[in-house]
């Protein structure tokens, strides 16, 4: 454990950070097109910054660290590899968020959009697997004892989830009994 002297909690930039997770083709409902995911399991990851080096981030998942509300209130968009440049970008919605254990999941629902129709059948089929979590980090603890700090996320709120091919967080990804 860090002594308070190797722990500074700094405020954020209002950059947009990406961390990866998955989903699970066995919580999939068709006829209601949605599908239950893992955004995130808190898992540290390697990062670079121009400001502070390198250093390890850490999403934390405990009780009051995460903003869900924009998960939970209809302004989260689920897009296609983080793209937010266009309407077409968007293929699904967040209808609703929750943190439990070590895991923070979604339930989403794609459209059914012609052009999202083949992205909803490799869901189904279990070949679209990996998410991400677009997020801001309002606030950190670093942890300057170790090898490498680490910046852990005390204050973060997820603003879109996409589906990806390489995810950051191995261990968000659409949730299944079968995969």
């Amino acid at each position: 454990m860090a002594t308070p002297e190797a722990i500074a909690q700094r405020p954020q930039s209002e950059e947009l950070q990406h961390r990866a997770a998955t989903f699970a083709p066995a919580t999939i409902t068709v006829e209601a097109r949605t599908v239950e995911l893992v955004w995130s399991t808190g898992a540290q990851v390697r990062r670079a910054s121009w400001s502070r080096g390198d250093y390890i981030e850490e999403l934390s998942l405990a009780p009051g660290h995460v903003r869900l509300e924009r998960l939970n209130n209809g302004a989260a968009p689920l897009l296609d590899s983080h793209e937010s440049y266009s309407l077409r970008s968007q293929i699904g919605v967040v209808l609703r968020a929750w943190l439990t254990g070590n895991e923070g999941r979604a339930l989403v629902k794609l459209s059914a959009r012609p052009d999202v129709e083949a992205i909803f059948q490799d869901v189904i089929d279990g070949i679209y697997r990996n998410v991400s979590v677009g997020y801001k980090v309002h606030k950190t603890e670093r942890d300057e004892s170790g090898p490498v700090p680490i910046e852990r996320a005390i204050d973060w709120e997820p603003y879109e989830l996409s589906l990806v091919p390489i995810p950051a967080d191995a261990g968000a990804q659409v949730r299944s009994d079968n995969i």
